[in-house]
């Protein structure tokens, strides 16, 4: 037998070096670099964050600003008016029981200046823990509603029928003008009944003085809506000082008084009184230097607004406000808003 055998060459493979770590050191400066770079882009996201929060800031402390003054502006130029007949011209005969405001033509732009914790004239208690230091201003007028008589009294204790397409909103309780453009009546409505195109309205003496308005009014008269609201500042349910309206024709209690605007800080107001019966405003004097209320042309409101949020600037902001420059112990954006109102009724 003969064999044969095949012989394959050996092949001989590389050794393969031994797996080897990275250092130490490279640990390190990798680790480092991945804390520069994290470092960096956290620091990005908080100046973002920081920018966003301040623009914010300022954005809300603008929108409240504007808003108080809208509110303050609207009254202001509404007060006194009560119909076509202006206060100067004819003054309310009030038959409504107590509480009724005084309305007069010394009561449509009232206001009390603060030194401290006191206010001269006095405030109210039903206004609540009233900031120290910070004014007040109550503001009354009549406004229509649509409630034009559908016809003549027939005498001066009837009843009175106004249209029932009307926004008066009148219920049992409430107090109401009737007025045309030579006299006018403060009752409060015993009752309120709807008819089919007509609403009746009573007066009679369970609660009020007297049944009897100053006169049987002609369909030419109307039915007005009282309006008497106090403004002042008072922390808020935030504990943030805010701007507060009290309605001082309701009892108080339940949304009574109401917050407004949070961030109001301090709110400064002197009034224009004409001394010299020519229409037009002499000097601005505060509250308690009014010699008569009936003789104020115009109001002039100083606002101090702060945010809401603290740690919005890298320093306490200096600020002027009512012609003291103060530096502020917070780090809180500030703001001040001033306008300058007429008493629309009150000027020739």
């Amino acid at each position: 037998m003969i064999l044969f055998s095949i012989c394959f060459p050996r092949i001989h493979y590389p050794r393969r070096a031994p797996q080897q770590g990275v250092s130490l050191v490279e640990i390190m400066v990798a680790l480092v670099a991945g804390l520069i770079l994290i470092g960096g882009v956290g620091q990005v996201y908080l100046s973002n964050k920081q920018t966003y929060r301040v623009q914010e800031a300022q954005s809300r402390l603008q929108e409240n600003g504007r808003y108080a003054l809208e509110l303050l502006e609207r009254d202001v130029r509404r007060a006194g008016y009560q119909g076509c007949g202006s206060r100067g011209s004819v003054t309310p005969n009030i038959i409504a029981n107590p509480p009724v405001v005084a309305f007069d033509t010394a009561t449509a732009v009232v206001g009390s200046e603060a030194t401290g914790a006191t206010w001269s004239p006095a405030v109210s208690a039903s206004l609540g823990a009233v900031v120290a230091g910070t004014d007040t201003i109550t503001i009354q007028f009549a406004a229509g509603c649509g409630g034009h008589l559908m016809g003549n009294m027939d005498a001066d204790n009837a009843n009175i029928q106004i249209s029932a397409a009307n926004t008066c909103e009148l219920e049992a309780g409430d107090v109401f003008m009737i007025s045309d453009c030579v006299s006018a009546d403060i009752a409060r409505a015993t009752s309120v009944s709807n008819g089919a195109d007509k609403q009746t309205i009573a007066h009679a003496n369970d609660v009020n003085i007297d049944n009897r308005l100053s006169k049987a009014y002609q369909r030419d008269a109307e039915i007005l809506n009282i309006y008497s609201y106090t403004y002042y500042i008072r922390n808020g349910q935030s504990g943030q000082p805010a701007l507060w309206q009290l309605d001082n024709t309701r009892t108080v209690g339940g949304d009574n008084p109401v917050e407004l605007v949070e961030g109001v800080e301090d709110m400064q107001i002197t009034y224009g009184e004409d001394t010299d019966s020519d229409g037009t405003p002499n000097e601005y004097l505060a509250a308690n230097a009014v010699g008569t209320w009936a003789n104020v042309r115009s109001v002039r409101i100083n606002f101090l607004f702060r945010t809401l949020d603290n740690n919005l600037t890298t320093a306490a902001q200096t600020y002027s406000f009512n012609g003291t420059a103060t530096t502020a112990g917070d780090r809180r954006l500030r703001r001040t808003f001033t306008a300058t109102i007429s008493v629309r009724n009150r000027l020739q």
